[in-house]
C-alpha cells in the first residue's frame, strides 16, 4: 500500500511540474494522448489508494471488534474457571465429611452356622446356637449364646435359613425372637424324605440392647452338614 500511495503521489507531482514548467507544458502539447493517459494512470492510483483506505479502515474495526469478543472470552473462561474450582472444592468438602461420617458409623454384622447333625426333636422350645462363626465384625454375635445384641439404636437386616433331611415324622422350621417376644415363624412340612430348605429375612429398628435369636419349636427337626444349610445372619443397614 505504501509503495502504490508512493506512485501516486510521485506521478501527481510529476503532473504538477509539468504544468507549471513552460517547456514541459509546450512539449505537453504535442502530446495529448500521453498526458491523459498519466492523467488516467493518476486517477487509478488514486482510487486504488482511496479503496485501500476504505479497506484498512474496515480491518481496523473488524480487529477490534475481534479483540472484544476475544477479551470477553477470556473472562468467561476465567469466570468458569473460577466457578468449577469452587464446585470442586464443595465436592471434596462433602467427599470428605461422608468420609468421616462413615468411619465414624458403627461397623457391625454376623453370620454364624449350626454344627453338623441333626437338631431334634425336642420336647421344649429350645434356642438354636449357630456356633459356626462365618463373620462378626463389631463381637455384636454371641457364639456360646446363640444371641445378637443390637450395639447402636438403629435399622438391621436380619436373615435366617433352615434345612432338614429325612424328617417325615416332624416339621422342619424355626422361631425367631426379639428380647421376649416372638416375631416370626419359619417353617414346612413334607413326607417325601427328602432335603427341604427354608429361608427368610426382614429389617427391624433395633434400640442398643436389643436381643435377638432363633428358637427350635416342639417336635421340630432341623439337619445340617459341611454345608452351612441352616444359618444365621444380620448387619446394620444405618444408625438412626
Amino acid at each position: 500500500m505504501e509503495r502504490t500511495a508512493a506512485v501516486a503521489v510521485a506521478l501527481m507531482l510529476l503532473l504538477q511540474n509539468s504544468l507549471q514548467d513552460p517547456e514541459v507544458s509546450a512539449k505537453s502539447q504535442d502530446c495529448p494522448d500521453e498526458l491523459k493517459q498519466l492523467k488516467d494512470l493518476v486517477y487509478q492510483q488514486a482510487t486504488a489508494l482511496a479503496e485501500l483506505k476504505v479497506k484498512m479502515s474496515y480491518m481496523e474495526k473488524e480487529s477490534t471488534a475481534l479483540e472484544a469478543r476475544l477479551a470477553g472470552r477470556e473472562k468467561e473462561m476465567e469466570n468458569l474457571k473460577k466457578e468449577n474450582e469452587g464446585a470442586l472444592s464443595a465436592v471434596k468438602s462433602d467427599l470428605e465429611k461422608l468420609k468421616n461420617e462413615i468411619a465414624g458409623r458403627p461397623k457391625v454384622a454376623f453370620s454364624a452356622g449350626l454344627p453338623a447333625g441333626q437338631k431334634g426333636p425336642v420336647s421344649a422350645e429350645t434356642t438354636l446356637i449357630y456356633n459356626k462363626v462365618l463373620t462378626n465384625i463389631g463381637s455384636a454375635y454371641n457364639p456360646y449364646t446363640g444371641t445378637f445384641t443390637a450395639p447402636v439404636r438403629g435399622v438391621y437386616y436380619i436373615r435366617f435359613t433352615a434345612a432338614a433331611y429325612n424328617s417325615n415324622s416332624n416339621n422342619m422350621g424355626l422361631n425367631l425372637y426379639k428380647n421376649d417376644h416372638h416375631l416370626m415363624h419359619l417353617g414346612e412340612y413334607n413326607s417325601d424324605g427328602k432335603a427341604r430348605h427354608v429361608s427368610g429375612g426382614l429389617a427391624l429398628e433395633l434400640e442398643a440392647g436389643d436381643v435377638l435369636y432363633a428358637r427350635l419349636p416342639a417336635d421340630y427337626m432341623l439337619y445340617d452338614d459341611s454345608l452351612v444349610r441352616n444359618s444365621f445372619s444380620g448387619f446394620l443397614i444405618f444408625p438412626v
